[in-house]
């Protein structure tokens, strides 16, 4: 008896997540998925490999035997595309291949410019976008010297560093001391940018592209923590803007993709509202994170995940407009020992509660939030209005509060009343 023949489309991932494969194959692909299994976990592995029609692993650390494993998976199972939108570190190795093999979707130059914060900036900078000042430097011993030739306050970034891990405002000649510290905790030498420090508000804003032409898919208003450190304590889709701004930061979202060459996919780029208007913070070519396509979902309807293999596929996805106001805030609480937990059960009550993602446990010991990666969990909520979902966030993080260490604390940052049930 003759097998089937396979006429789908074959689509080769590198670090595609599982609802990835899914949504590409609900679109009609043959998915190929190549991991690294350091990672994530094994049983999310699992789940990756079950699902996909072919899983292959590889060390991502060794980028030259990611390209080989990379093209010879590709010429064995015949691909017809190369994609990557998992984490940046990697996606210039997968479109080098996928450029090499003619199986491309983007210039692999475009995604470079994407996911190399100092190419950006020397990009931005030749073009006459989003002036920023700003020094590019090897070395942690470095950093200092260009610290004060920027001028305090600034910006340091490890440019091989993603998800705002050791991103530091460098405030006085003290912070030598507290910003060592942080890179040495993640063992990391260089490179660095070093640049000046943007006041304002900042936004995230969502693109896909196609055949060159970005799509404004929706701008999100980022909650951010407490300098030096700047981590995200939340994100508000749709964010409340007035028109002209919006515009503006649209508009120059816009330039910087068709001047990296961007031509197909999901892009998430950074900007703060300055006084002199809009300034690029960063971009990446890939979707935002921190469940942001979640709340795009919930204020538009719009699967935005799904909407990228549609679009490769040849069916792209019309319009949504934002009928709601979706929110996300993160817990941080101090680091310490978990002895009670209170008030899930009551939040658990809350019909307008979309996800809740409470990490620790009683027992269990937190450590400091130093970056996204290390928050404490998340809760999710929609309102009719932006005001409306505020209030819900508010109310949930009222509700909950942990004991650590013997003193209560609630999830909005207020002491909680020891004995006293929230």
């Amino acid at each position: 008896m003759t097998a089937p023949v396979d006429d789908r489309p074959r689509l080769l991932m590198v670090m595609p997540y599982r609802q990835f494969v899914r949504k590409a194959q609900a679109e009609g692909f043959w998915v190929g998925a190549i991991w690294d299994p350091r990672l994530e976990s094994p049983e999310y592995l699992d789940d990756v490999r079950a699902l996909a029609d072919v899983f292959v692993t590889a060390d991502f650390g060794d980028e030259e035997l990611l390209r080989r494993t990379i093209r010879e998976v590709a010429e064995e199972h015949r691909a017809s595309v190369i994609y990557h939108i998992g984490r940046e570190e990697t996606m210039a190795a997968a479109y080098e291949v996928a450029e090499e093999l003619h199986i491309e979707v983007n210039p692999a130059e475009a995604v470079r410019l994407l996911t190399d914060k100092h190419a950006m900036r020397d990009l931005l900078a030749a073009r006459g976008l989003s002036p920023v000042s700003f020094e590019a430097v090897a070395t942690r011993r470095e950093v200092p010297d260009a610290v004060r030739r920027i001028g305090r306050p600034a910006v340091v970034k490890p440019t091989a560093l993603a998800g705002s891990r050791g991103v530091f405002l460098w405030q006085e000649e003290a912070d030598l001391a507290v910003w060592t510290a942080l890179v040495e905790q993640y063992g990391y030498d260089g490179p660095f940018l070093v640049e000046e420090y943007l006041r304002g508000p900042e936004y995230s804003v969502e693109t896909l592209s196609r055949d060159g032409e970005h799509r404004i898919v929706g701008i999100t208003e980022k909650l951010l923590g407490a300098p030096p450190l700047f981590v995200e304590v939340g994100h508000v889709h749709p964010a409340p803007l007035p028109p002209e701004r919006r515009r503006a930061v649209e508009d120059l979202t816009t330039e910087l993709l068709t001047a990296c060459g961007y031509r197909f996919g999901p892009a998430h780029t950074e900007v703060i509202w300055t006084e002199a208007g809009p300034r690029v913070v960063e971009s990446q070519a890939r979707l935002g994170g921190d469940r942001i396509p979640r709340l795009i979902e919930l204020a538009t309807g719009l699967d935005i995940e799904q909407a990228i293999f549609a679009g490769l596929a040849g069916t792209p996805a019309g319009p949504a407009a934002a009928t709601a106001t979706a929110v996300v805030r993160f817990f941080a609480f101090p680091p310490g020992h978990v002895d009670e937990i209170r008030g899930l059960d009551t939040v658990a009550g809350l019909g307008y509660v979309d996800e809740l993602n409470l990490r620790p446990s009683p027992g269990d010991t937190v450590a400091e939030v130093r970056d996204s990666k290390s928050r404490h969990g998340h809760v999710i909520v929609a309102g009719a209005t932006a005001e409306q979902a505020r209030d819900r966030v508010a109310e949930v993080l009222a509700a909950i509060e942990l004991v650590i260490d013997g003193t209560p604390v609630r999830a909005d940052g207020r002491a909680g009343v020891l004995g006293t049930p929230v």
